[in-house]
């Protein structure tokens, strides 16, 4: 291969390089893909594959980054959110969809073997946090040669709390309006809102609760409940 040839490889080989407000650039490797931020974004956005996309809407911010493997996946960031960590899909036709107004202090999601992400509404995520479907490896029966960690989906509802260093690992369920302990390992359905779920693995370890941004002494029903609100009264 002479050197005009390697060389037209090595150009083809690189990605196409976008700017975003005010500190973004997305490096693109595939065909038909689309990144959707207005502004604030303060990341690296990578993509790989065809037909994806990254969408976040202009009122929220995002500082971190962001790659997407595959074909046909999908980023969703709703309204007001203020978020900070990496976002990694890997695979095909999957979907991490963060709902409005919700923070993250520094955030791990994992999205892969074809399995989605939800998170919710008026979520607040501390730091040191991992989300993922997927053990990333596979764990296995050495009589019957069969995989025991399958990936699985994570839903998290609406105005969940989750505390430092904890891990939402795959096929997990938390309704709305719970907290999540520091450093729990949650692996499983918790079909009850309004509890707090702690411990390794974890567990409901109190009921009848709610949580709130601030630290009042005592609160009004209407304020602890803003957050149900429709989002164009908010």
């Amino acid at each position: 291969m002479n050197f005009l040839s390697r060389l037209w490889n090595r150009l083809r080989s690189l990605p196409r390089v976008r700017l975003l407000r005010p500190l973004g650039v997305v490096l693109d490797w595939g065909k038909a893909n689309k990144v959707v931020a207005p502004r604030n974004m303060v990341a690296t956005v990578r993509l790989r594959g065809t037909d994806n996309l990254v969408e976040m809407d202009r009122s929220s911010r995002f500082t971190g980054h962001i790659t997407v493997q595959g074909n046909g996946n999908r980023v969703i960031i709703g309204k007001n959110c203020r978020l900070a960590g990496e976002i990694l899909v890997k695979g095909n036709k999957q979907t991490v969809t963060i709902g409005d107004r919700t923070t993250f202090v520094s955030v791990y999601l994992l999205c892969m073997e074809n399995k989605d992400i939800t998170i919710g509404r008026h979520c607040m995520f501390s730091r040191d946090i991992e989300v993922r479907t997927s053990d990333a490896h596979a764990l296995i029966d050495n009589k019957k040669r069969v995989r025991l960690n399958p990936a699985a989906s994570v839903t998290i509802g609406d105005h969940v709390w989750v505390g430092v260093g904890a891990v939402i690992s795959k096929g997990t369920v938390i309704a709305d309006d719970s907290v999540v302990g520091a450093k729990s390992f949650v692996n499983k359905v918790f079909e009850e809102g309004n509890v707090v779920i702690g411990g390794t693995p974890a567990k409901i370890i109190r009921r009848g609760v709610t949580w709130d941004r601030g630290r009042k002494q005592r609160y009004t029903r209407e304020w602890l409940d803003s957050w149900r609100k429709p989002p164009e009264e908010l």
